[in-house]
This record gives structure tokens, C-alpha cells and sequence, in this order.
């Protein structure tokens, strides 16, 4: 079943975790690029269930905030725990030294606009770490589907963005990109797709899955 994808992840909410081999794959990636959090104001971006605002917290962070558009989702999360769009931040300027925007932007209606939001907030030196579906997975089949408390299955529609467009989003924002990776489907990935009931590893191993990067506002910290 197709739907709208705030219903998607109201439904899907207390499942999204479970034997997701998307999550396998970037959370180790994601958390590679993540610069010291110690002492430091974080924002967890489409945060869910605040996978990201609970790893700042448990390096020290200052300030960690979890923001989401589903309640369901955040209802997981640490508190403060912000009900909000990510193209519009309900924050001043300059108010954190890490946004962590994890598997949201082609979620959002204006993707190039939640970049500069991010940007927007980020005090100067301060550093974005984003990671999406490649697109080339959702070329070769990849669908973002997710199971429900009763057992059915909901597609979330999502069309991440080109890899240059994403380049060209991030220098428009006035950010300086760092590092990108394409992490492609790899064997260990297998046990992760059988626990997911997907029978599509074989056609997918080899694919490039993600694309993590981090960026840096121009500036001191």
C-alpha cells in the first residue's frame, strides 16, 4: 500500500528499527563522519526515533534536539523532542555546531530548502552530516517499504536526488562538502535483507545503496 509519508511513519513508527538493512548500512557510515560531539549543540534532522539525538546525548553533548513532522516517531526519542517541518526550523541562526540529517531528504518536499535551513542554523565551522537513498537503488528496484503493528505493508514515497544535485544544493547553501561516500550493498548485508523477508539481495548486491557526506560552514567555530 501506498501512502502519504507522514502516514507511512504514523503507522510503521514502532517497527522502523527492526531488521532494516538500510539502517545497517548508515549507521556506521553516518557515524564515521560525525565530527567530537562533546560540549556541543546538536540538532537531530528528521530524526525519528532519535537514533542520532540519543548517540550526541551519550557523547556529551550540550544541547541535543530531536525533530521530526510524526509525533508517532518521536514518541521515541529524547526529549526535547520537536514537532516540525525540516524545511522550515522553528530556530534562530547559528544555533548548533552539528545538524545530523539521516535518511530525510527525499522525504521533504524541498530538499535544496531543508540544505539551507541547515546551513541556516549552523553556527560558522559548524557541520552537516547527511546521508539519503542513492538513487540508483530506486533504479534497480530498491522501495522503501515498512511493516505496520498488524503485519501489512506500507510503501513511503521517496525520490532522493541526484548525486551532482545534491553537490550543487550544498555549495548553494553555502556549504563546504567535505567528504561523500556511496556505500554499495555488500554480502554482509544479507542476514539483514533475510530478516527483512527481501529476495532481492542477489540483484541488488553490488549497488550502490546510500550517499553519506559531510559539510562545513564557512567560518570559525
Amino acid at each position: 500500500m501506498r501512502t502519504d509519508v507522514r502516514e507511512v511513519f504514523a503507522v510503521a513508527a514502532r517497527g522502523y528499527d527492526r531488521g532494516n538493512p538500510l539502517l545497517a548500512v548508515e549507521r556506521p557510515e553516518t557515524q564515521a563522519l560525525l565530527p567530537p560531539l562533546a560540549g556541543g549543540d546538536v540538532l537531530d534532522l528528521g530524526s525519528g526515533r532519535g537514533h542520532y539525538a540519543a548517540l550526541a546525548r551519550a557523547a556529551g553533548a550540550a544541547c541535543v534536539v530531536a525533530l521530526d513532522l510524526t509525533p508517532e516517531m518521536l514518541e521515541a526519542a529524547p526529549l526535547p523532542a520537536v514537532v516540525a517541518d525540516g524545511g522550515r526550523l522553528p530556530f534562530a541562526s547559528h544555533a548548533f555546531d552539528v545538524v545530523v540529517a539521516s535518511l530525510v531528504l527525499s522525504y521533504l518536499s524541498d530538499p535544496a530548502q531543508a540544505i539551507r535551513e541547515a546551513a541556516r542554523v549552523l553556527r560558522p565551522g559548524g557541520v552537516i552530516v547527511a546521508s539519503d537513498l542513492h538513487p540508483v537503488a530506486v533504479m534497480k528496484g530498491w522501495r522503501r517499504h515498512f511493516e505496520t503493528a498488524d503485519g501489512a505493508s506500507v510503501e513511503a514515497q521517496a525520490k532522493p536526488a541526484g548525486i551532482d544535485e545534491l553537490r550543487a544544493w550544498v555549495g548553494q547553501a553555502g556549504l563546504h562538502l567535505e567528504t561523500l561516500h556511496e556505500p554499495v550493498i555488500g554480502s554482509a548485508l544479507e542476514p539483514y535483507f533475510r530478516r527483512a523477508g527481501r529476495r532481492d539481495f542477489a540483484a541488488l548486491l553490488g549497488t550502490p545503496l546510500l550517499v553519506v557526506f559531510r559539510a562545513r560552514k564557512g567560518g570559525h567555530a
